[in-house]
């Protein structure tokens, strides 16, 4: 075990919290709200899938199929919280595109916020704080997410609150490691005595408790935040148990086993789920709590059939979407989605000489391509030094949770599957590329070229936010930041089963229709179109 590994570097070289933080975090949040509720209302109507959240979230609000235009909830394979927190927005705006949207603004701008704390935390610098919360409150997949009514934005939102909470926890751990460490030697010369990390009780690890919380509210949001309360729980326990290495005391996991297993399985694993439970109270209303397991009868019964039937649709999905994409081209942006298009006289209003309007969801090509060969280097730095209360593990566990378990096969080759399943693992994206940036140096050719990039980030930012926010553009114009991305050749056709929505008298229905056209079928290249 080297030096570095065993002992954490000393809690007093740490910035303090400074004026310029003050002023880098309410400047990049303050842009971050703004460009986000900035024409967030246009279009008015639903666009893609909020189809089935805006909706849903206005049914367990109103119930009311006057306004709601649906007499049941109609997509029963998520879990609710998202959906209530929509339906905040609806309860002070209205069932209109505001009202369903505006939580979405809330949740994105918050996740800039949280992003910028937990940078600065890591990273231990203003400069490297705002490079990540500035990437990230500029993304673009980050931005179209936070103005739209779908679930996803309240996944990183919530998880990466959970990964804050975690390392406040570890600084704790850090600390209580600091106060076991004796000194190197004795006032009478003599060798120290072994170093005794101090026990804590249940209540005593309060960011703990926190970051089980905001780990069930990711999981409660779409199962997807389940990834985050995974790397939460596996890092705590990899921490726990190295500083327990360190302590010159011998059996550390049966050590770790004693003092820290009772708090790890209370508060990252049966209170979150009892926190998931509860979210789903008043969506059983016609059954009793009282009664144990009778599915028709008992609220707990129905819970339980609810997530069979979630789990077998998530498994079993086998429909095709023309937008849907592989997981290993996500990064690489080979097929965004088109969330909303409309062109020339099909607008309101009409956009004269044939322009298009747009939203699409999709990454900066710089910022995307360019956050590899940062994580490259972040996990070069963390195999040369591999430091407990360093920033390389927490990016990379982040990073990897988020976006590697989608590579697995039975992911990868289900079917609709999208690139804004990305989300959660940007802002370790926009992390890894911050701590990179700040580790090129302090020379001047190294400023400049981060200087040059940030402004390159934002130009390109500037270019493509006509098709980000649904700003009329003439097609000329649209041509050109489609640029070479326009490979949309499908594969020949084959019958394959697709999901289909149809509304009748106010309820909408989802159902699988199969068809021989190509026309469900995602296109064979790099197509933004």
């Amino acid at each position: 075990m080297t030096e570095t590994e065993a002992t954490p570097p000393p809690l007093a070289t740490r910035l303090s919290w400074t004026r310029a933080d003050q002023w880098a975090l309410g400047i990049i949040t303050f842009i971050a709200g703004a460009i986000r509720i900035m024409r967030v209302a246009n279009p008015g109507d639903i666009m893609f899938d909020e189809t089935y959240y805006a909706k849903d979230a206005c049914w367990y609000l109103l119930a009311d199929p006057s306004v709601c235009e649906i007499d049941v909830e109609q997509y029963q394979v998520h879990p609710p919280l998202a959906k209530w927190l929509i339906a905040i927005g609806i309860r002070i705006f209205g069932f209109d595109s505001l009202g369903w949207r505006i939580m979405s603004v809330v949740a994105g701008t918050l996740t800039v916020v949280i992003l910028y704390l937990l940078a600065r935390k890591l990273l231990n610098s203003t400069l490297g704080a705002s490079l990540a919360a500035g990437l990230l409150a500029f993304d673009f997949l980050h931005f179209v997410q936070s103005r739209i009514a779908m679930l996803d934005i309240f996944v990183p939102l919530f998880g990466m609150a959970a990964i804050l909470f975690l390392v406040y926890d570890r600084e704790q751990l850090l600390a209580r490691f600091a106060r076991g460490t004796p000194p190197e030697r004795t006032e009478d010369g003599d060798p120290p005595p072994e170093r005794v990390i101090p026990g804590n009780g249940l209540l005593d690890r309060p960011w703990r408790i926190w970051a089980g919380i905001a780990g069930s509210a990711a999981v409660a949001s779409k199962w997807t935040g389940g990834l985050f309360l995974a790397a939460v729980i596996l890092l705590t326990i990899i921490w726990e148990v190295r500083v327990r290495l360190t302590d010159d005391r011998p059996g550390p996991i049966v050590r770790f086993l004693k003092e820290e297993s009772l708090t790890i399985i209370v508060w990252l694993m049966v209170f979150p789920l009892i926190l998931y439970i509860a979210t789903y109270a008043g969506r059983f209303p016609d059954k009793s709590f009282f009664v144990m397991w009778n599915a028709e009868e008992s609220w707990m019964g129905a819970l339980i059939d609810q997530h069979k039937y979630m789990f077998d649709f998530h498994r079993g999905l086998e429909a095709s979407h023309t937008y849907q994409s592989p997981p290993w081209s996500w990064i690489l942006l080979k097929r965004p989605v088109s969330y909303w298009f409309c062109s020339g006289s099909s607008c309101s209003p009409p956009i004269a000489d044939s322009g298009y309007s747009e939203i699409f969801a999709a990454g900066s090509p710089l910022v995307w391509w360019s956050s590899v060969l940062a994580l490259v280097f972040t996990a070069w730095r963390w195999l040369t030094h591999r430091r407990l209360s360093g920033p390389e593990g927490v990016i990379l566990a982040g990073f990897i949770f988020t976006y590697v378990p989608w590579l697995h096969p039975d992911f990868a080759d289900r079917g609709a599957v999208f690139i804004f399943y990305l989300l959660p693992a940007v802002p370790f994206m926009c992390l890894a590329l911050a701590y990179a940036g700040i580790n090129l140096g302090r020379s001047l050719a190294a400023k400049i070229a981060v200087s040059l990039y940030c402004a390159m980030t934002l130009g390109l930012f500037a270019f493509y936010y006509p098709l980000l926010a649904n700003v009329p553009i003439q097609q000329s114009d649209w041509n050109k930041r489609i640029w070479v991305f326009n490979n949309c050749d499908k594969p020949p056709g084959e019958e394959v089963t697709t999901q289909i929505t149809e509304t009748t008298r106010r309820k909408t229905v989802v159902k699988d229709t199969t068809t021989l056209s190509d026309a469900t079928l995602p296109p064979k290249g790099w197509c933004w179109i």
